[in-house]
């Protein structure tokens, strides 16, 4: 795969003006970024280590002006030789008796006016990258401040589309496991465990230029299964399984999200069946997205074409059938009856129908899944996964 240049420093800045546009409009005198994903997307920090089990990392963005980056001593000259942020306050830590609890005060303080409302990760699908404690004790410090959520009236739609340089980072990682997932039929055999098989897949992405594999989920079971988390396990592969592996791997922290399914040694009827009605579900939902219509309009399309296949009363065992992603591996908008977010060019979606079936060999309830992921266009989508075949790939050797 060939490298993709970095993200332009002028992006980043354009960034922090988009968000200091949607302050402006929610009535915020700033936003203090303290979540990873957030740090990252204002800063463009190259930092492997993980923020949420070290000393945090936050930038605070004023209502106007340039971002303050607030980072541990050592992590502070780093984040100036590497990204495009200038101004940079630090302490000493670790200290977990003042673990900078003083210097986001003071910063905070330094930026804003008394009684300012200063946005903060509060909303759905948001986390602080510091301790609740330490959070509690900035409060309590900022005089009349206020933290206010930040999440739903900046951080999501900040982050909802995606620009052309991020877009070239999820494509990346769509096609480089779209190529290990194609690859993977002909390393996988009788016997192996999910674990084995799982492992199989992280190899093959690596060698074709993925940068991390942090979600690689094996369930396996004969005749299907029925849970699409946790996993793998040891259990041995053999025939009647049916193999899931749903794969989460990024490109310069950005995200793919998307599965595939193997059988081993034939594949059951029912399994069969299930999964051809979940391809068709998810061609529909595919030729549903396009600007101007709902995540709730996509939901439809894919649910209509699985109730005329089994029924008025069938269901799943979700509460969507696919999400948004970047640099977390989900994001809203939900493709879900309920939300009715409006589609635009640059949004990300993981098209992700799914159906409930009962086993072939025992009658027990079965899961089937499928995802591919694409970005929204001015005419329609384009999915950049390899889409899925048509049936499902059959393992026939044995170690």
């Amino acid at each position: 795969m060939a490298t993709l240049p970095p993200i332009a420093h002028r992006e980043y800045e354009a960034r922090v003006h988009r968000a200091q546009d949607l302050m402006a409009k929610a009535g915020l005198d700033a936003v203090l970024a303290t979540s990873e994903y957030n740090f990252r997307y204002f800063t463009g920090d190259i930092g492997q280590s993980p923020y949420q089990t070290t000393r945090p990392r936050c930038i605070l963005i004023p209502a106007k002006g340039k971002p303050v980056g607030l980072v541990a001593r050592g992590i502070d000259q780093a984040l100036v030789d590497t990204t495009w942020v200038t101004e940079v306050r630090s302490w000493p830590g670790p200290n977990p008796a003042d673990e900078g609890v003083s210097a986001i005060v003071s910063a905070i303080c330094d930026l804003t006016s008394d009684q300012s409302r200063i946005g903060i990760e509060m909303g759905p699908e948001s986390r602080l990258g510091l301790p609740l404690a330490d959070f509690m004790r900035i409060s309590g410090l900022i005089g009349e401040r206020q933290f206010v959520d930040g999440q739903v009236p900046v951080f999501l739609p900040v982050k909802q589309i995606k620009s052309t340089a991020e877009l070239a980072r999820i494509r990346t990682a769509c096609q480089i496991v779209s190529s290990g997932f194609a690859a993977l039929p002909g390393e996988l055999r009788l016997g192996d465990t999910e674990v084995e098989a799982c492992r199989k897949l992280e190899a093959l992405c690596f060698e074709r230029g993925i940068d991390k594999t942090p979600k690689i989920t094996g369930i396996s079971g004969r005749g299907g299964h029925f849970r699409t988390f946790a996993g793998p396990t040891q259990r041995q592969l053999g025939a009647g399984d049916i193999l899931f592996i749903d794969a989460g791997c990024t490109v310069d922290f950005y995200w793919c999200d998307f599965n595939r399914h193997f059988a081993f040694g034939s594949v059951d009827p029912a399994t069969a069946k299930a999964y051809e009605l979940i391809w068709e579900a998810t061609e529909a939902g595919i030729k549903a997205v396009k600007p101007g219509v709902t995540a709730s309009h996509v939901w439809r399309e894919m649910n209509d074409v699985i109730v005329r296949a089994k029924g008025a009363g069938t269901t799943n065992s979700f509460g969507r059938m696919g999400h948004s992603m970047g640099l977390t591996t989900t994001e809203l908008p939900s493709i879900s009856p309920l939300d009715e977010t409006v589609l635009v060019p640059g949004m990300t979606l993981n098209i992700e129908p799914s159906t409930l079936y009962e086993s072939h060999y025992d009658g027990s309830v079965k899961l089937m899944v499928h995802e591919e992921d694409v970005v929204v266009t001015e005419s329609g989508c384009e999915v950049m996964t390899r889409r899925a075949p048509l049936s499902i790939p059959v393992i026939i050797a044995s170690n």
